[in-house]
């Protein structure tokens, strides 16, 4: 089993679990709770694929990524007590959705011969089209245009991604150390209170 397709799986079950607790917060069933954490977990990498020009997308080919979606949803609606008390594992599981994600997206532009710049936009893409989908079917101005540091870590990882393979770094170590950055990235901003400048 490759490190690649561990962090897909991962990425999928985190991110599942954080659009899941949205709908939870938003007091929706649990078809809106499955919705909303599968549209979390899979919406990004198939922008990702459609903007490739990939079709059908990789998450239509098999059944593993919507079960696997599913199954965290339904994970958040079982727990949803204990995980709205333990919020730091919330926003961990999102974080390491980010950094999982970002590095599929960057690698995966790559493999289709796209420019670096393309491969780090669709590196963002991967790791925040989902949540925002998300937020708008929750109602909400979608997270990554707001607060934390969010698509800002994304791209930073894919730069980082993007110079370790320049440098000619194994691949597996590029995605774990691109996840890894991203993941501290996102926890020192939320830690923090890191943000871009906003008008006044």
């Amino acid at each position: 089993m490759s490190l690649l397709f561990i962090l897909d799986l991962a990425g999928t079950f985190f991110f599942a679990i954080s659009g899941a607790m949205v709908a939870v917060k938003k007091n929706m069933d649990l078809f809106g709770i499955i919705v909303l954490g599968t549209v979390t977990a899979i919406g990004g990498g198939t922008l990702r694929e459609v903007l490739l020009g990939q079709f059908p997308p990789f998450a239509f080919r098999q059944d593993l990524y919507f079960s696997l979606a599913i199954i965290g949803s339904m994970f958040t609606f079982l727990f949803m007590e204990q995980l709205l008390r333990i919020r730091s594992v919330v926003l961990l599981a999102d974080a390491v959705g980010l950094g999982t994600f970002v590095t599929i997206g960057v690698l995966r532009a790559l493999e289709m011969n796209t420019t670096y710049t393309s491969a780090i936009i669709l590196g963002t893409i991967t790791a925040t089209a989902g949540g925002m989908i998300r937020d708008v079917l929750a109602g909400e101005i979608p997270f990554v245009l707001t607060r934390d540091f969010y698509a800002v870590s994304c791209i930073i990882g894919g730069i980082f991604f993007i110079i370790l393979h320049r440098v000619g770094v194994t691949p597996d170590l590029v995605m774990a150390l691109t996840t890894l950055l991203v993941i501290i990235l996102r926890v020192f901003a939320i830690r923090y209170g890191w943000t871009l400048p906003r008008p006044h």
